[in-house]
């Protein structure tokens, strides 16, 4: 039987604080095996992505220019207000109008601060950049475990930076995009209006975090799981979905194991022989990332990378390492 030693969440946004002590899963326990796409939106704090003019009386003014800010920089305060969102920034602008204040940015992991003046466009403070504050994204969920309500995806990191907050959607996929010489292809998919998740982590394996009561679990399978020492090469599935919402199995060869004591995103190496996901994909392409990988119908690991020279080549983690990312401990 599952048992929890403690789960407790404590989550202060002003502090950035999370903890969550270890669930522990036994040998024959089951968990819910994903594969349907995922829509994540990751709040990455507000990053400049590009610069222009702005036009008074008849004069072009570049605010960024002189205090030396430029693409990639992420804003995080503005004559001392704290910049998370556009929104923060927008209101930040309009209690500082067009008097000289203090920036202070992060660049290489590094901050720094300077001065700038904002100018009036129009009816509107702006110092002349464009920024955002989220990274959208199309993924596939890895697996779910109700009794602590938690779930992983993705498989690997979206961005280094920090984040202040996420959610992800269900999705739709509703184009296909086959890959071309040295370029990945790619599921195009409709995100939905409603978040089924929170995101509390972007590591190395992936996405992790708390499911809501939107989160359905209807179309999942509940599976045993393996560890990465009994891993076989040979035949394995990978669960995806490539049209609609449907989750569907198709199969693969997994042709290496790499022996890891500790987290690497390139733990498993297989090749697609499903003649089906050839035709309609080309193999793996982007957004497939985190589809689950099951062998003699347990889960093994997700998937993690394409070959770009050879899309019907991949690569995938264990999924011990991902549930490790969520205290998720394994009793063998």
């Amino acid at each position: 039987m599952k048992k929890i030693i403690t789960f407790i969440v404590l989550l202060i946004l002003s502090l950035g604080i999370f903890n969550a002590s270890a669930y522990v899963l036994e040998k024959d326990d089951k968990i819910y095996v994903g594969g349907q796409s995922i829509g994540i939106k990751l709040n990455s704090g507000v990053i400049v992505v590009g610069s222009y003019g702005i036009l008074d009386n008849g004069k072009v003014y570049k605010p960024w220019e002189e205090a030396g800010i430029t693409e990639g920089d992420q804003i995080i305060s503005l004559n001392g207000y704290d910049i998370t969102d556009i929104k923060s920034l927008l209101r930040a602008l309009e209690k500082t109008k067009n008097k000289q204040c203090s920036l202070k940015y992060v660049r290489n992991n590094t901050t720094y601060e300077t001065t700038i003046t904002p100018v009036l466009a129009i009816d509107t403070y702006s110092l002349g950049l464009y920024v955002k504050d989220s990274i959208l994204g199309v993924g596939t969920l890895t697996y779910y475990i109700e009794e602590a309500n938690i779930y992983g995806s993705l498989g690997h990191q979206i961005t280094s930076k920090d984040f202040y907050s996420g959610e992800i959607y269900e999705a739709t996929v509703n184009q296909i995009i086959k890959p071309t010489r040295n370029e990945a292809g790619e599921k195009r998919a409709t995100i939905d209006g409603k978040s089924i998740g929170t995101i509390e982590k972007n590591t190395t394996t992936g996405i992790h975090g708390f499911s809501n009561k939107n989160f359905n679990t209807s179309q999942m399978e509940a599976l045993e799981f393996k560890t990465r020492d009994e891993i076989n090469l040979g035949e394995a599935e990978i669960w995806t979905c490539i049209q609609g919402k449907k989750i569907e199995k198709f199969k693969i060869n997994i042709t290496k194991l790499a022996k890891q004591s500790s987290k690497d995103i390139k733990g498993i190496t297989f090749e697609v022989t499903d003649e089906r996901l050839i035709e309609e994909t080309g193999g793996i392409i982007q957004g497939m990332s985190g589809s689950p990988i099951v062998q003699d119908n347990k889960i093994i690991g997700a998937v993690t990378h394409v070959l770009l020279s050879n899309s019907k080549k991949g690569y995938g983690i264990y999924l011990e390492f991902m549930l490790e990312d969520m205290g998720v401990q394994i009793n063998k």
